[in-house]
C-alpha cells in the first residue's frame, strides 16, 4: 500500500472546507495509508512517503524540496491568495500537482505559470446523492409547514453580501409580479455572519440591510426563512420543496458550490450567476440557466434580469421544467457522486506517485503580475483592494462587460441612495459604489432606476454617450439582456 504524507490536514473551522477535508479523508483511506506529517517532532526524520498532500499548509512553499511529489489542494486559493501564489509558485515543479475545483482555476493557474505548469486535476467535491435525491415537492412542503402557494424559489448561501441576498430578493419581488395571479413564496435558508475575510465592505450591519430591504419590498408575508443549523435531511427536504434555486453569488473564491449540485441532485433547476464553479456544474437550458457575469472596475456585475427571465419562462413551462428537473438530478448523480469525485482524487495521487520516477521535474517559472484598472475611489477602502484579486476574477467571470449600443437596456447596478457623506451610492451591499459627485442632479439619477434604451439618453460619439461608456466600464451602469432580447424580438 503506496503512503501519503499530510500537511495541514486537521480539522478546519470553515464548513465546506471541513467538508471538502473529510470527503478527501475517506476516499483516500480507501487505498492508500496515510501519515500526518506535522505530526512528526522538530529534529526527527520524516516517515518516508510516496507523495505528499497539501492541504492547508505553508509547508510546500517552506520546507526544503525532496524528490517526493507535493499534490496541493488549491480550495479558492487561485483568487484569494493569487498574488501570494506568483510570489511562491517559484517553489513548485512541474513534477506536483494542483487539485483545483472548477475551469476558472485552471485558467488561472496557467497564467500564473510562464511555460510549463504543474500537473492540474479538475475535482469536482460529492454531494451525498442518496441523502440529496429527488422527492415529493408537496410532501417536503408538508413537512416544513410552507404556506400554500404554487411555486417556491429557494435560496441557500451563508448570509454575507458578496453570497447576494440582496439580489435574490429583489429578483424574487419581480418573479412574484410577473406569475401573477400565480402564488411564489420565498425560501431562504441560511445565518447571518458578522464578517467576511476579504472585500467585507458591509457584512456587520447586512442583518439590518436585509430587515429594511424586506420591508421596503414589500415581501414579507411571501418570504420564509430557516437557520443554516438544519439537519441534513430537513436541508434535503427545503430542497425538495423548492421549483427553482436562484443562486446569484458573486463570492470572489466560489470555485464550486456545494448549493447548486445538492439542489439539483433533488431535482431542482438552478438559475445561477455564470461565475467560478457554476460554470462548471450549471448546463443551460438543461439544469437551469446561467446570468451572464463581468468585472468592473468596481466590483463583479451580474444581470438579474436575465436571472428573473430564466425563472419565469422555466415555472411558466411545466413540461420543460419537469425536463429540466429530470436531467438536474441526472446530472449530480452521474457526476457528483462520491464515487465519481473519490475515483478522480485517487487517481490524481496514483499519477503523481507513478512520475516519481521520472524525476523531480523543471521549477514552476512564474509570470509578472500585468497592470489591471480598477479605481481606489468607486469603493471604500479596503486591504487587500478590489485591486489585488480583479485579474484572478477576470477568469471567473463569464465574459467582458456587453457592449453599449444605442438600442442596448442600461439601468443603475442596483438602488441609489444618499450616504452619510451626501454621495449618491449603489445600494449594494456587496459592491457598494459611489457616483461622480458630477451626477448630483443629472436626470440620469431617476431615469435609470429601470431599464431604458440607451439609445434614449444620448447618441454614439457624444459626450454624453461618452459618460454612458465611462459608467458602464466603472459598473455603476449595467447592460442587461433583458431589453436587449425585447428589441431583437420586435
Amino acid at each position: 500500500m503506496h503512503r501519503i504524507g499530510t500537511w495541514g490536514f486537521g480539522p478546519h473551522p470553515w464548513v465546506s472546507v471541513e467538508r471538502t477535508r473529510t470527503f478527501y479523508a475517506r476516499a483516500l483511506q480507501a487505498e492508500f495509508e496515510l501519515v500526518d506529517l506535522d505530526a512528526v517532532p522538530p529534529g526527527e526524520a520524516a516517515p518516508p512517503v510516496d507523495a505528499i498532500l497539501s492541504f492547508n499548509s505553508p509547508r510546500w512553499f517552506s520546507e526544503p524540496r525532496s524528490e517526493t511529489p507535493v499534490v496541493m489542494a488549491m480550495h479558492g486559493g487561485p483568487v484569494v491568495d493569487h498574488a501570494t501564489l506568483r510570489e511562491r509558485f517559484g517553489h513548485l515543479r512541474t513534477s506536483d500537482t494542483l487539485l483545483v475545483n472548477c475551469s476558472s482555476d485552471e485558467d488561472i493557474v496557467r497564467g500564473l505559470c510562464e511555460g510549463a505548469t504543474p500537473h492540474t486535476v479538475r475535482l469536482p467535491l460529492p454531494v451525498d446523492t442518496e441523502l440529496f435525491t429527488p422527492y415529493h415537492r408537496g410532501d417536503c412542503r408538508e413537512q416544513l409547514e410552507l404556506p400554500e402557494c404554487d411555486f417556491v424559489v429557494g435560496f441557500v448561501c451563508r448570509l454575507v453580501p458578496q453570497k447576494n441576498l440582496h439580489q435574490f430578493l429583489r429578483a424574487f419581488a419581480q418573479i412574484r409580479e410577473r406569475m401573477l395571479p400565480r402564488r411564489v413564496k420565498a425560501l431562504v435558508v441560511g445565518s447571518y455572519y458578522t464578517s467576511y475575510p476579504v472585500l467585507d465592505y458591509g457584512c456587520e450591519g447586512y442583518r439590518t440591510d436585509i430587515a429594511q430591504l424586506v420591508q421596503s419590498l414589500g415581501i414579507a408575508d411571501d418570504l420564509v426563512s430557516f437557520p443554516a443549523k438544519l439537519s441534513d435531511e430537513e436541508l434535503a427536504m427545503a430542497f425538495g420543496s423548492m421549483d427553482v434555486l436562484f443562486h446569484p453569488t458573486s463570492a470572489i473564491d466560489e470555485n464550486f458550490g456545494y448549493v447548486p449540485v445538492e439542489a439539483m441532485a433533488c431535482g431542482v433547476p438552478v438559475v445561477g450567476a455564470a461565475h467560478g464553479g457554476l460554470k462548471d456544474t450549471i448546463v443551460p437550458g438543461q439544469t437551469g440557466a446561467l446570468m451572464p457575469t463581468w468585472i468592473t472596475r468596481s466590483g463583479i456585475r451580474i444581470d438579474l434580469d436575465a436571472g428573473v427571465e430564466a425563472v419565469v419562462e422555466l415555472l411558466g413551462d411545466e413540461a420543460e421544467h419537469e425536463r429540466q428537473c429530470e436531467a438536474a438530478a441526472r446530472r449530480a448523480m452521474e457526476g457528483y457522486s462520491e464515487s465519481v469525485c473519490g475515483e478522480t482524487l485517487r487517481q490524481a495521487f496514483r499519477d503523481a506517485i507513478a512520475r516519481r520516477g521520472g524525476g523531480p521535474g523543471a521549477s514552476v517559472v512564474p509570470t509578472v503580475a500585468p497592470a489591471i484598472a480598477t479605481s481606489s475611489e468607486l469603493l471604500p477602502p479596503t486591504e487587500p483592494s478590489w485591486a489585488a484579486f480583479a485579474e484572478a476574477v477576470g477568469h471567473y467571470v463569464a465574459g467582458p462587460a456587453p457592449t453599449l449600443e444605442p438600442e442596448a437596456g442600461v439601468r443603475w447596478a442596483a438602488p441609489l441612495h444618499r450616504s452619510d457623506d451626501g454621495r449618491w451610492r449603489l445600494s449594494d451591499p456587496a459592491w457598494p459604489a459611489t457616483l461622480p459627485p458630477a451626477l448630483d442632479d443629472d436626470p440620469l439619477l431617476s431615469v435609470c432606476a429601470q431599464v431604458v434604451p440607451a439609445g434614449s439618453l444620448a447618441q454614439p460619439g457624444s459626450a454624453r454617450w461618452a459618460l454612458l461608456e465611462r459608467l458602464v466600464d466603472d459598473g455603476l451602469l449595467i447592460v442587461t439582456a433583458r431589453r436587449l432580447q425585447a428589441e431583437v424580438a420586435a
